[in-house]
């Protein structure tokens, strides 16, 4: 038999032989490639053709007929639900243009680690007043002062230390008792007002020397701390619109939720930590630094757990911006 049936002489000599003459001609274009998603009926399918046209093809070829043109359609499906998903990835990253690359200035303020340079201010906060008090002769007012900037000193120092087993359990309970001090901006406020008591001895004939080193100090860190907070801030909100992608409700909710869902591929189960906030950060086209990160961390750790859990990701991302109607600023 022939690869086409309507060109075999014997189907031919049967169909004729029964008095029906050669079988109606298929219509083209039946199974083409174009028609399966047209919104308009393509007007040169004749049906009842079709059908008749298919009494004269053998059932075998019939069924690979059939499973041709369904794997067709369901080709043609999943191609366009494909291209709907890598549309709506477009759009999603197409929302705000990259930012040119950091210049090395901005590489350099990136780099400068903020948190060592105030923890070991916080060592030198400690010894300044002792020292102070060895070689000079303060007040009893003077005294009083030097032990408020020791215990500041030890705060700060607690505050600001490396994530060691032996500080961290301290540094959640002062974030926790002393939320003011989890915010990168509530600590710039903090060691402005240090700095400021630091000076309070240079008034007398004590010879007070290192205090007014230490509130030096102290002075620079509480502008740079106010500076990282504000960028931390603005790369917070950034991220969020990353996420967001225009959506509101119900649809904003589940998009937070799917990209928590998405983070949370490691470490403890419904949490996530440093790793995972900047990479959150570079797929929204940013870059963080250390000072950025552990603002935007710790201000996502609102339980002061020492890890982001899904209620933290969703407060501090939603729920606050649906129900106070406020933009982060700074961190």
């Amino acid at each position: 038999m022939a690869d086409n049936p309507f060109e075999d002489p014997d189907v031919q000599a049967a169909a004729q032989s029964d008095g029906g003459g050669m079988p109606p001609p298929v219509p083209q274009d039946a199974y083409n490639d174009g028609g399966a998603y047209d919104d308009e009926p393509q007007n040169n399918i004749n049906i009842d053709m079709v059908k008749a046209a298919a009494q004269y093809v053998p059932a075998e070829q019939q069924k690979e007929i059939a499973v041709a043109a369904g794997s067709q359609i369901a080709n043609q499906a999943a191609n366009k639900v494909q291209e709907d998903y890598n549309e709506s990835q477009r759009t999603q990253q197409d929302e705000h243009s990259a930012p040119p690359p950091p210049s090395f200035c901005i590489n350099l303020f990136n780099w400068f680690p903020l948190r060592i340079f105030a923890f070991s201010t916080g060592g030198i906060l400690v010894a300044a007043p002792i020292l102070d008090m060895i070689f000079g002769g303060p007040t009893f007012i003077q005294f009083f002062i030097y032990l408020y900037l020791i215990c500041f000193g030890i705060v700060t120092m607690f505050v600001e230390a490396p994530t060691w087993t032996c500080t961290r359990y301290f540094q959640l309970k002062f974030f926790f008792w002393f939320r003011l001090l989890s915010r990168m901006w509530g600590r710039a406020w903090f060691y402005l007002f240090t700095s400021i008591l630091c000076y309070a001895p240079t008034d007398t004939d004590s010879g007070a020397i290192f205090c007014p080193i230490a509130g030096a100090c102290l002075t620079v860190i509480s502008l740079l701390s106010f500076i990282f907070s504000r960028m931390a801030g603005k790369k917070f909100g950034r991220m969020r619109e990353y996420i967001a992608a225009g959506a509101e409700g119900d649809e904003l909710e589940g998009r937070f939720m799917r990209k928590f869902d998405e983070l949370d591929m490691g470490g403890k189960p419904g949490t996530i930590g440093s790793a995972e906030i900047v990479k959150l950060a570079e797929q929204a086209g940013r870059n963080l630094s250390n000072s950025e990160r552990h603002a935007i961390q710790t201000f996502l750790d609102e339980s002061c757990n020492g890890f982001v859990s899904k209620e933290d990701f969703m407060r501090q991302f939603v729920t606050q911006y649906i129900e106070k109607g406020f933009k982060q600023r700074f961190l």
